[in-house]
């Protein structure tokens, strides 16, 4: 979900003249459904399972779940390069909002066309050498993964620790380490010793001389840290004269992804994917829904109207990427152990076409990464002044 980079230094006071809008986001019930959904959608799992049966219950909650991820990812996307909110930005600052955003695409849909024409795909495991092309391609997307889910985390944390006047340095450093050791070493590690089938895991053994049983002993020791790590924040929280509730319980939910993960297989997979991915994407869509309908709002449109203007906007955009990929779809295969039977079936007449689309859903991706960090980072004046009053 969300690239958020609040510094200390972005503060924004609420416009009194916002009403109702400005105080929305304060407010915890829109925290609690948009920030925390980890802990109601967990709750609600468990009381459908208890009720009706995992199968169903997973069937119910989940079906939904591909779009959810389509719409947090075009919402920043859509904010940054075509909302009328960030118009002043793109036009003071057309290297940001226009040239690397199109070398980002142009490199994605190269590497995607490139691995799709030459057919050079894993057919077995471990990979060979001539699988390159595919191996950079999930490096690419799956190095952005960890680094936009962490840089999400600490915005998130930032954002709190604003809000609670926790404008210290040392707590901003703090939540920093905290956010590079669970994102950045922790969440990778458990990753590797359970998803062992998904693609890039694959990569990983096959290029990495390490066994996956030294990799379990060590993911094993990772949660540990991890458990260690959120004891010495929450008591250093706790014993602020300002305490954020808010951040207590976000430090809660960044424990349950490598801990949630590491304890899957006895069968807590749909808890993770809620704790984990739910989790970003909910706060992602919250927080750029609420940027953009607050805009709306300014510019006149009633509370309700606003709100339907921006999710009919971003909608739009994910009913038409779903429908124009709809016969490729099978090709998001960043993850998921069926991979190598679906590359298997590319014929060299296919092949184009096919890379054609490997490109476009990692240019998708890396846009998103690549949008989140300017949208919500604060320390930029043009963003501040755009997206600040909002937040």
């Amino acid at each position: 979900m969300s690239t958020l980079t609040f510094s200390d230094a972005s503060r924004t006071a609420p416009d009194p003249q916002r009403g109702a809008t400005g105080n929305w986001i304060q407010s915890p019930f829109w925290d609690a459904f948009w920030m925390f959904s980890a802990i109601w959608g967990c709750l609600l799992l468990y009381s459908l399972d208890s009720a009706i049966g995992w199968r169903r219950a997973s069937t119910m909650l989940f079906f939904f779940t591909g779009l959810y991820g389509l719409f947090h990812s075009w919402s920043t996307t859509f904010m940054v390069l075509g909302s009328s909110r960030m118009r002043e930005a793109r036009a003071a600052n057309r290297y940001r909002y226009l040239f690397i955003p199109i070398a980002i695409a142009a490199i994605a849909m190269t590497i995607g066309v490139y691995a799709g024409w030459s057919l050079r795909f894993p057919s077995s495991h471990p990979y060979g050498l001539e699988a390159w092309p595919w191996v950079v391609y999930l490096a690419l997307f799956w190095v952005g993964h960890f680094w936009h889910f962490g840089k999400q985390d600490f915005g998130v944390l930032s954002l709190y620790r604003t809000r609670a006047g926790q404008l210290d340095q040392k707590t901003r450093q703090i939540d920093q380490a905290y956010m590079m050791a669970m994102m950045f070493v922790i969440q990778p590690v458990v990753y590797m010793s359970i998803v062992t089938t998904s693609p890039v895991a694959e990569a990983f053994y096959s290029y990495v001389p390490v066994s996956l049983e030294s990799v379990r002993v060590c993911a094993t020791g990772a949660v540990g840290l991890a458990c260690v790590f959120s004891v010495v924040v929450v008591g250093l929280e706790i014993r602020r004269p300002n305490t954020s509730i808010q951040k207590l319980t976000y430090y809660v939910i960044m424990l349950a992804h490598p801990l949630v993960l590491y304890y899957s297989r006895l069968g807590l997979g749909g808890f993770y994917m809620i704790a984990y991915f739910w989790s970003h994407w909910f706060i992602a869509i919250g927080l750029v829904s609420r940027i953009n309908s607050g805009h709306y709002r300014d510019l006149g449109y009633r509370p309700a109207t606003a709100q339907a203007r921006h999710f009919l906007t971003i909608g739009a955009i994910c009913a038409l990427i779903m429908f124009s990929t709809t016969d490729f779809k099978q090709f998001r295969i960043f993850s998921g152990g069926r991979y190598k039977e679906i590359l298997a079936d590319v014929t060299p007449e296919q092949g184009l076409i096919v890379g054609i689309f490997l490109g476009l859903f990692l240019t998708e991706q890396l846009l998103h990464y690549y949008c989140d960090r300017c949208l919500f980072r604060m320390r930029d004046a043009d963003v501040r002044s755009a997206v600040g009053p909002y937040l």
